[in-house]
């Protein structure tokens, strides 16, 4: 009976661990689009309506040096480096064309992994635009485009957003 036991435990190990599979992604940043949503907030220092813009990415990279520190951060903000890379795009007469605004909606995400260590790190980023009804169009049809920089600066791909109506009320 003990040999069975033995037999059994040593299977379900050898099942468990041979059924592990080690995640290897590649040291460029890897991006997909996962969702784009809209929530309607009131701007607390002039009462105005805002459309609060959350954009999800997934993400992947295979040393995981993703994000910023406030040291780093700090550093950054004086070059405009950002680790988080938007370009807004608005809908004028049938098509989208790029709109740069007077501040740029790029910026920064924090380290992604608390402990430092490098290895491989995947999972979903939400980054969020304000746009203050008094300043945006009324039916204002918009779309992002994203990258990402890690700590090493490689970019990764750039992926396209689907797109948002703001202003619609």
């Amino acid at each position: 009976m003990k040999k069975v036991s033995v037999l059994v435990v040593f299977s379900v190990v050898a099942l468990v661990t041979g059924c592990y599979k080690e995640v290897s992604f590649d040291v460029k940043p890897y991006i997909e689009f996962k969702d784009l949503r809209k929530e309607i907030r009131l701007d607390q220092f002039s009462g105005t309506k805002k459309d609060s813009v959350i954009l999800t990415v997934k993400f992947q990279d295979g040393d995981g040096d993703l994000g910023l520190n406030e040291q780093e951060k700090a550093a950054a903000q004086t070059k405009n480096d950002y680790n988080y890379i938007i370009r807004l795009f608005r809908k004028k007469n049938g098509a989208f064309q790029e709109y740069i605004p007077p501040l740029p909606y790029s910026g920064f995400f924090p380290r992604l992994k608390s402990d430092g260590k490098l290895g491989p790190i995947e999972g979903t980023l939400d980054y969020s635009v304000d746009f203050p009804h008094p300043f945006v169009l009324p039916k204002d049809s918009i779309k992002f485009e994203v990258t990402i920089k890690d700590r090493a600066g490689n970019i990764s791909n750039s992926i396209e957003s689907s797109v948002i109506v703001l202003n619609e009320f």
